[in-house]
């Protein structure tokens, strides 16, 4: 059981480091004064402990849908993963990298604050499970 679980979070490892250029883009962002703190390369400076387990959250708590049809944002979607048992500290640009990684649309990229085509419905069970 132990190895099953150890080779899973290396094939969770290795599929977020094959995803890794989806951060080297150039995203404006509103004001430079918050460059530093909401860029998506952040989530590179996380642990590959927190990175997996910051992927993981948003790929098993959150859906994604086809459309952008809520106002919810990477820094919502931060406080929420914070609150949870296994949550930590995230900066806003941390998030939106792992939204990144995990497949999501961004909306607006000029916003500081990115909105993804997240289910409504996964946002709020994500609230009641923190």
């Amino acid at each position: 059981m132990k190895n099953n679980y150890i080779d899973k979070c290396k094939a969770l490892v290795n599929w977020i480091n094959g995803r890794r250029y989806l951060l080297e883009q150039a995203f404006p962002v509103v004001g430079h004064e918050f460059e530093e703190t909401n860029t998506p390369k952040l989530f590179n400076e996380l642990s590959a402990d927190e990175q997996a387990v910051l992927v993981n959250w948003v790929l098993t708590t959150l859906k994604p849908i086809k459309t952008f049809s809520g106002n919810r944002t990477s820094y919502e979607i931060k406080h929420i993963f914070e609150r949870t048992p296994l949550g930590f500290y995230v900066l806003n640009g941390a998030m939106k990298g792992a939204m990144l990684i995990a497949g999501y649309q961004i909306k607006n990229e000029k916003e500081i604050n990115w909105t993804f085509n997240i289910s409504e419905r996964s946002i709020s069970r994500a609230y009641q499970l923190g």
